[in-house]
């Protein structure tokens, strides 16, 4: 292991774990009693600006704490929450590592309770949306169709596009399967928790960081999740769909982090998609995979300036 991946090793576990195990995970009822972790990182002093960070499928709080680490040393209290069905919060099948969902909208409900909840403990001036991949998608619903005080959004690697050659196909094939009851399978190609291969993967080339994410679930296997099942992506391909009649809802700024070297998440029709917006924005950043924001130090330094000097502007 070179000295780069020591010093970042270092750095989470002298630095980053010790600042988030000052704030204990927290739940909240979601939707038919599923429990919503979340975490609060706050200042001692009355913060008066919140960031909530919405991340996506298979993802877990413990991955976000140097995010919002880096948010918290900029002067913003931070949230983050592990969507249900995956990290801390309750799971929907008797196969934990299925990543499943019953109905999307419950997404959008529990990111709204969870909200809610931290607003009753802190009167924030000001409140910014992060989200990344499903998150963007989830965000998009939230934004367009609850009450909040959300001020400016910024969307990382929005997944709003199905990564498919032959859509017409994949979405016969993934009906088919909903109509003869077999949406709590995997997609095929699809199984259980693998560990990322740090030395090729289109998430991204940030060795020390993927390989944090592998020491996250070789030390807490209980967060693991494999790949999605039909009913998620028939849900979320839904989602997608609507948007055309969901993003022109959305009336406050939005700033839109497109990955130069995406090959995740579908990004044919983001232009069209943006220019729904009535207040939308496109940045490329060249160098990143779709995991924008754990990315190489460089590429990601270049996202965090973009997202602060827009939520700062």
């Amino acid at each position: 292991m070179n000295n780069k991946m020591e010093s970042f090793k270092d750095f989470i576990q002298k630095t980053v774990i010790p600042f988030a195990d000052q704030f204990p995970i927290q739940f909240v009822k979601g939707k038919k009693d599923c429990q919503i972790a979340y975490r609060h990182f706050y200042h001692s002093e009355q913060g008066k600006e919140l960031i909530i960070l919405v991340n996506g499928r298979g993802e877990n709080l413990l991955k976000w704490s140097e995010m919002a680490f880096d948010c918290y040393q900029q002067g913003y209290d931070v949230v983050v929450l592990d969507h249900r069905g995956q990290g801390y919060s309750g799971r929907l099948l008797k196969d934990r590592e299925k990543g499943h969902l019953d109905e999307f909208s419950y997404y959008v409900e529990d990111l709204d309770s969870v909200l809610k909840t931290v607003s009753k403990k802190g009167k924030y001036q000001y409140q910014y949306l992060i989200g990344h991949s499903t998150g963007c998608l989830i965000s998009a619903y939230y934004l367009a169709n609850y009450d909040h005080h959300i001020t400016r959004a910024v969307l990382s690697s929005p997944f709003w596009g199905v990564p498919t050659k032959q859509p017409i196909r994949d979405q016969l094939l993934i009906n088919l399967f909903m109509i003869f009851g077999r949406g709590a399978r995997y997609l095929l190609g699809k199984g259980g928790y693998t560990p990322i291969n740090i030395e090729q993967n289109a998430l991204s080339r940030s060795k020390k960081r993927m390989q944090w994410m592998n020491d996250i679930y070789q030390e807490n296997p209980q967060l693991a999740l494999g790949g999605p099942t039909f009913r998620w992506i028939h849900l979320c391909w839904q989602a997608i769909y609507h948007l055309k009649n969901i993003l022109p809802r959305i009336e406050v700024p939005i700033l839109v982090l497109a990955a130069g070297k995406e090959k995740i998440v579908n990004n044919q029709n983001l232009d069209n998609f943006i220019k729904l917006l009535s207040q939308g924005e496109k940045v490329v950043i060249p160098d990143a995979r779709h995991e924008i924001l754990f990315e190489q130090d460089s590429v990601r330094d270049e996202a965090l300036k973009q997202i602060f000097d827009f939520l700062n502007a």
